[in-house]
Parts: structure tokens; sequence; C-alpha cells
């Protein structure tokens, strides 16, 4: 069985820091961004917005919570049998950004 505790990391190894593009206009911290943050729960500087303030102050352990909600759990992950077509599959959905939370499942 997959286990988000063991395939975080690796998603995490490849997500850099503090990353704020002036071609796209958006922030990153370990792969994630305002628009795949719930509103308000991720608010670290308590201002009532997210953006690249908070985005900068996100932990690794923040960005494992939105990985388990929004990708891990959201495809079922952890009943996947084979662990590597579990990874692969939140892999891709993670890569895939916002599309990897709003396809609809039996795709």
């Amino acid at each position: 069985m997959a286990k988000i505790e063991l395939f975080a990391p690796k998603i995490l190894r490849y997500e850099g820091g503090f990353v704020n593009d002036p071609k796209t206009r958006r922030s990153y911290q370990y792969g994630c961004n305002p628009c795949y943050l719930e509103n308000g729960r991720y608010d670290k500087d308590g201002d009532g917005d997210i953006d690249a303030e908070d985005i900068k102050l996100l932990s690794k352990e923040d960005a494992v919570k939105v990985l388990k909600l929004n990708y891990w759990n959201r495809w079922k992950a952890d009943q996947i049998t084979t662990k590597s077509i579990a990874e692969i599959l939140v892999d891709w959905v993670w890569g895939s950004g916002k599309w990897g939370i709003v396809i609809p499942h039996g795709y």
C-alpha cells in the first residue's frame, strides 16, 4: 500500500524554496501557490489574504498537508495497492496543478 509519509519527501525533494516568478505573476514554495491553498487556512501572516508573503511562510509540513488534502486524498491514493502506481498518479496530478484537482473522477 502507498503511504503519503513515504511519498511526500520524494515530491518535496524536487520542489524548491520560495520563488516569485514575474513572468507568471505567481509565487511558489514547495510547489504550492495561493491558487492551491484553502481560503484562510494558510493565511500565515494573518492579514486576511493569501499572497506571496504567506507563501514565503509555508513550511514543509504545510506543503505535505496541501499535497495530502488536495491530491493524495482526492485521488484515494492510500487505497491503491501498488505503491508505484499511486505515486505516479499523485505525482502527475501534483504536476498538473489546478487540473489535478478539478478533473472529475473516472477519466
